[in-house]
C-alpha cells in the first residue's frame, strides 16, 4: 500500500475562518455491519462489488446507454439507473430490484429529456432535468410524474428531515443558492433559501457538503487553489486556502469522513483534516492515475464513502482510499481491484 504524510497549512489561524464544528463520525463499516459498492462495468451493465476487495458480486445487463447515475430507495430494495442516449440529448431511466447485494434484471421506469439526474427518497424518485425547455424538477411516485417545478439544476443535493436540500447555481450559473423542495400531497414545492454569493469561476464549480445543525462546508475554486468557507445561520464565512495551486480549474465532488473533509478535482483527492491543534488545515494529496468525469451540468456521483475509505471513480477504475481514524494516515487500499469497475457509484447497506 502506498502512503502519504499530511502537510500542515499552519498559516491559517482561526482568525481566517470561524473554526468549524467537529464533525460527525462518519462510520458505515464495523463487525456487525455489511456493506457493499454499486457501479457500473466496462461494458454498461449495473455491478454489486466487494466495498474492501472490488470483486464483482453480481450484475444486471446495461439498456445500451452510457451510464450517467445510479441511486437506491431508502430501503435498499431498488436501484435507479440513468442512462445518456448517444449524443446526450435524453436517456433512460431504468429500474433495478436488490436484494441482499443481488441485483436484479433492470426494466424501463421513464424516458428523460435532455441530461438529468437522480435522486431517490421515500417520497419517491426526484428527477432533475436540463432540456431545451430549462431547468425543471419532478418525483416519479408510483409510476407516475408529479407536475414539474421549474427551477435550477443542483450542483449537489442532500436529504434534511422531509426536504431534498439543494446547493445550485442559480437559473443564469451567476448565484450560488441554497434550494428546499418538499413533495406534499399538493405536488412538489421548491423554496429558495441562503444567498451564498457568487461563484468564483464561471462555469461554476462550487460544492456543498452538509454538515449538523443545517450548517455546512463550501467548497470553491478561487485564482487557481481550492477555497472552504464554513455555512451557518448566519450566513458564509471567510475564505480559507489550501494551498494546493496553482491550476486547479474544477470540484466535482465533495464529502465528509470521520474528522476529514474529502474534495475531488478532475484527477486528485485531497484529504483535509479540519480543525487542527495548531488551528490550521492538514491536506494530504492524493493522485488518482486516472481523469474524474466532469460533472458540469449536475452533481457528480464518482466519490463515495465506505467505513474508513473513500472510493473513487475515474476512466482508469475506481480507487480505494483509506482515511485511518487514529492517526489521520492516508493511503491507496492497494488490495482493492478496481481496474474493471467505473462510475457512477454509491455505497448500499447490506440489511441483516
Amino acid at each position: 500500500m502506498t502512503r502519504w504524510s499530511v502537510f500542515m497549512l499552519g498559516v491559517f489561524g482561526v482568525s481566517a475562518c470561524r473554526e468549524p464544528d467537529p464533525l460527525e463520525v462518519k462510520q458505515i463499516s464495523s463487525a456487525d455491519e455489511v456493506w457493499y459498492g454499486v457501479g457500473f462495468g466496462l461494458s454498461g451493465e449495473v455491478v454489486v462489488f466487494d466495498g474492501k476487495t472490488g470483486a464483482v458480486t453480481s450484475s444486471a445487463e446495461g439498456g445500451g446507454g452510457t451510464p450517467r447515475d445510479v441511486t437506491v430507495d431508502p430501503d435498499g430494495a431498488r436501484l435507479w439507473v440513468l442512462e445518456e442516449n448517444e449524443d446526450a440529448s435524453g436517456g433512460e431511466s431504468r429500474v433495478c430490484p436488490l436484494d441482499a447485494g443481488v441485483v436484479g434484471p433492470c426494466a424501463h421506469a421513464a424516458w428523460v429529456d435532455g441530461g438529468a439526474a437522480l435522486f431517490a427518497t421515500d417520497e419517491g424518485l426526484w428527477v432533475f432535468e436540463q432540456a431545451t425547455y430549462g431547468p425543471r424538477w419532478k418525483v416519479l411516485r408510483e409510476g407516475t410524474i408529479a407536475k414539474g417545478v421549474h427551477a435550477p439544476r443542483p450542483a449537489s443535493v442532500w436529504r434534511e428531515g422531509d426536504r431534498v436540500e439543494v446547493l445550485s447555481y442559480g437559473v443564469s450559473d451567476d448565484r450560488l443558492t441554497r434550494l428546499s423542495g418538499t413533495m406534499t400531497e399538493n405536488g412538489l414545492f421548491v423554496t429558495t433559501g441562503l444567498d451564498l454569493g457568487a461563484p468564483a469561476l464561471l462555469p461554476p464549480t462550487a460544492r456543498f457538503v452538509p454538515l449538523p445543525s443545517e450548517s455546512g462546508l463550501l467548497w470553491d475554486v478561487v485564482g487557481g487553489d481550492v477555497a472552504l468557507r464554513k455555512v451557518d445561520a448566519e450566513g458564509v464565512g471567510a475564505a480559507v486556502m489550501l494551498g494546493v495551486g496553482p491550476g486547479i480549474e474544477r470540484i466535482e465532488a465533495a464529502e465528509v469522513i470521520g474528522g476529514a473533509a474529502l474534495v475531488l478535482s478532475t484527477n486528485t483527492l485531497w484529504v483535509v483534516e479540519l480543525g487542527a491543534k495548531n488551528g490550521g488545515l492538514g491536506v494530504t494529496s492524493v493522485a488518482l492515475g486516472g481523469e474524474v468525469r466532469r460533472a458540469g451540468t449536475f452533481f457528480s456521483r464518482d466519490l463515495v464513502t465506505a467505513g474508513d475509505r473513500a472510493l473513487v471513480a475515474t476512466d482508469q477504475g475506481v480507487r480505494a482510499i483509506v482515511v485511518e481514524k487514529d492517526d489521520g494516515s492516508v493511503f491507496v487500499e492497494d488490495s482493492f481491484d478496481g481496474s474493471h469497475l467505473r462510475g457512477p457509484l454509491l455505497v448500499v447497506r447490506a440489511v441483516n
